[in-house]
C-alpha cells in the first residue's frame, strides 16, 4: 500500500510542477475585463470615454470666404465600420476569430453553465471480501474476472457532468455515473462470498450495480489568456451491491451493499494550443487524491478538446482522452476496490 501510495503521490507531484510551469505568470483578468472568459463577450469591451471639446469661433475679419459647392442629389452613407469607431474596433479584435493571435482559451464566465455527457470505453478490474478466510485453499477474496466473470475488457460506462461559475475564481460541479452489469460463468477456483461458499466449475450468476454521486468546488489559481490552473475538492458517494448466486438454485447466494464516501483533493489545468479562427483546440489535465472513511482513491486524467463558436460567448465542444480511477475501501473484514480506466469521448455545451 506504501508503494501504491508513493507512487501515485510521485505522479501527483510531476503533474503539478507542469502545471505550475504552464501557468507562471501575471494574472490581471480578475480585476478587469476578460477577452476570453464566455459570456464577457456579450458586453460591450469597456472602452475610453471620449470628451468633446468645441474648438474657439475665428474672427469674422479673418474668416476666408466660403468656397463654392454645388449640391448633389445623391446621399452618400457613412461606412458602419466608421460610425462605430473605437467600438468597432475593440468588438473585432476581441471576436473568436481573431484569437488565433494570442491562442485564447474559453472558459465559463461568471454565470456560466459547462455541461456535458461522457462515455468510457473502460477496462475494469476489481476485488471484493466479506468475511475471512475458511481453509487455505478457499479464500474469501473474490476477484471479478476470476471468480464471477465480469469481463475484464469491453465495458462501456456513461456519466453526466455539470458546472455551475459562481464567481470569477469559485465554481461548483456534479456528476453522476450509474454502471449496472450481468453476468454469467464459471470460476475457475473455489471462493467464499458472504457466508456461502461457491466451488469451482460450477454456474455463477453475478449483478453488480453502483451509483457513483460527486458534489464539490472548484478553484482558480492562475489564469491567463491561454491557460488556467484549478484547484478542487469533492465529496463522493459510491454505492455498491454485489449479489452471487449458483445458477439454478435460490439457497445458496450472497449479497452485499457497500458505500463509500470520502473527500477527493486534485489539480487540474488546460491550456490552449491553437486557435483556428474562432475554433480552439486545448489541452486538459488533472490529478486527485481521496479519502476518509477507511477509503483511499486516486485518479488521473489526460485529454484533447475542441471547441466550437455557437453564439458571442457560447460554445460546444467536444473532448476525448484517457481517464484512470481507483478506489478501494479496506477493513479487517471487508474488502471493495475497483479500477477502472480507458478512453473517453465527450461532447457539450458552455453556455
Amino acid at each position: 500500500m506504501l508503494k501504491k501510495l508513493s507512487s501515485y503521490s510521485f505522479i501527483l507531484m510531476i503533474i503539478a510542477a507542469i502545471t505550475t510551469a504552464a501557468h507562471a505568470g501575471p494574472d490581471p483578468f480578475f480585476a478587469s475585463y476578460d477577452p476570453c472568459a464566455g459570456a464577457q463577450l456579450d458586453c460591450a469591451p469597456r472602452l475610453k470615454s471620449i470628451t468633446k471639446v468645441k474648438a474657439p469661433l475665428a474672427p469674422p475679419s479673418v474668416a476666408p470666404p466660403a468656397p463654392y459647392a454645388p449640391t448633389s442629389p445623391f446621399k452618400i452613407k457613412t461606412p458602419i465600420a466608421s460610425q462605430l469607431g473605437s467600438k468597432w474596433d475593440a468588438l473585432t479584435q476581441n471576436g473568436p476569430s481573431n484569437w488565433w493571435a494570442d491562442c485564447c482559451l474559453p472558459t465559463p464566465a461568471k454565470g456560466q453553465f459547462w455541461v456535458g455527457p461522457r462515455v468510457t470505453f473502460a477496462r475494469l478490474q476489481g476485488e471484493a471480501r466479506r468475511g475471512f478466510d475458511i481453509a487455505a485453499f478457499q479464500s474469501s477474496r473474490v476477484d471479478f474476472d476470476d471468480h464471477l466473470n465480469l469481463r475484464k475488457n469491453g465495458n462501456t460506462f456513461w456519466s453526466i457532468e455539470a458546472m455551475y461559475q459562481l464567481r470569477p475564481r469559485w465554481g461548483i460541479r456534479y456528476s453522476f455515473s450509474p454502471i449496472h452489469i450481468e453476468s454469467l460463468g464459471f470460476p475457475k477456483t473455489a471462493f467464499n462470498f458472504s457466508g456461502q461458499t461457491f466451488a469451482a466449475g460450477t454456474q455463477v450468476a453475478t449483478k453488480w450495480e453502483r451509483y457513483q454521486h460527486r458534489a464539490g468546488l472548484l478553484f482558480n489559481i492562475s489564469r491567463t489568456t491561454s491557460s488556467q490552473a484549478n484547484l478542487y475538492a469533492d465529496w463522493l458517494n459510491i454505492q455498491d451491491r454485489l449479489t452471487v448466486a449458483a445458477a439454478g438454485t435460490t439457497n445458496i447466494s450472497g449479497s452485499w451493499d457497500d458505500t463509500k464516501n470520502m473527500m477527493v483533493l486534485g489539480l487540474e489545468f488546460d491550456k490552449c494550443l491553437k486557435n483556428f479562427h474562432g475554433n480552439t483546440l486545448a489541452l486538459s489535465g488533472k490529478g486527485g487524491i481521496g479519502f476518509l472513511n477507511d477509503t483511499v482513491g486516486y485518479e488521473a486524467e489526460a485529454a484533447l478538446s475542441y471547441l466550437i463558436p455557437i453564439k458571442t460567448g457560447r460554445f460546444g465542444f467536444i473532448k476525448g482522452g484517457y481517464s484512470y480511477a481507483n478506489y478501494k475501501k479496506e477493513k479487517n473484514s471487508e474488502l471493495f476496490g475497483t479500477v477502472i480506466d480507458g478512453p473517453f469521448v465527450q461532447a457539450g455545451f458552455l453556455f
